[in-house]
């Protein structure tokens, strides 16, 4: 079981608590316990790698994805193949630097048009990414209007900003870790994140920075399986 402190926030700290791995509060979709897992077939394109699931309902929503600087969606392989298990279309943008968003709304573009015949006219879409694609993902949600932002270990000072705040209907969770020292909570991350967004989630979980680039992501990877599950699995 791994265990997170979830803070909620809509203008004030609502909730604190513990929480299980992303089996655990699975109620559909695939990649951790959850009552369906697809198969996924990874495929490289000009300016993306898309993760394509089949199974499940056949339909399926779309995580934008933004890799930290100097990283490459092969970096983060196991992380995003572990996301597309549950059923959902990742669409990882190929950029090294994704701090503005664009290329990670390229790619889900990109997705829709690729793929229109499984994510049908109008499936969700969750923007995310790490570090410095964490932070972009914020800029990214705004450039594609979409439903939700996932991001993982953002930076929001150094390699990228949030050039504005998320509508107020999209959903955030920022996640930490306690041992990292590139871009931590504090003193500036949690409360750009925060400031950002209306309706804010915080998670607090353990690992260094560069623990999502080991397999499936460690603590910080069932956290973000949590929220693709819940915001994205049909």
């Amino acid at each position: 079981m791994k265990f997170h402190k979830q803070v909620l926030v809509s203008g004030i700290a609502v909730l604190a608590g513990v929480f299980a791995s992303s089996g655990a509060l699975a109620s559909s979709g695939g990649g951790g316990g959850g009552s369906t897992t697809c198969s996924v077939d990874r495929v490289s394109a000009l300016g993306s790698v898309f993760y394509v699931p089949s199974g499940g309902s056949g339909t399926y929503n779309i995580l934008g994805w933004g890799n930290g600087t100097g990283g490459t969606s092969s970096t983060y392989r196991g992380l995003l193949e572990s996301v597309a298990e549950q059923c959902i279309l990742v669409a990882a943008a190929t950029t090294a630097n994704s701090g503005t968003g664009s290329e990670v709304e390229d790619s889900v573009e990109s997705a829709k048009s690729r793929y229109s015949s499984i994510v049908g006219a109008n499936p969700k879409v969750c923007t995310s990414g790490h570090s410095q694609g964490g932070g972009g993902s914020f800029n990214a949600a705004n450039r594609l209007d979409a439903d939700c932002v996932i991001a993982v270990q953002p930076d929001t000072v150094y390699t990228t900003s949030i050039f504005n705040p998320v509508a107020s209907n999209v959903d955030v969770v920022c996640i930490f870790s306690t041992g990292d020292t590139l871009a931590p909570a504090l003193p500036f991350n949690s409360g750009n994140c925060r400031r950002n967004a209306t309706n804010y989630t915080e998670e607090l979980t353990s690992g260094s920075h560069f623990t999502p680039t080991t397999g499936d992501g460690g603590a910080v990877g069932d956290a973000m399986r949590e929220y693709t599950q819940r915001w994205l699995a049909n």
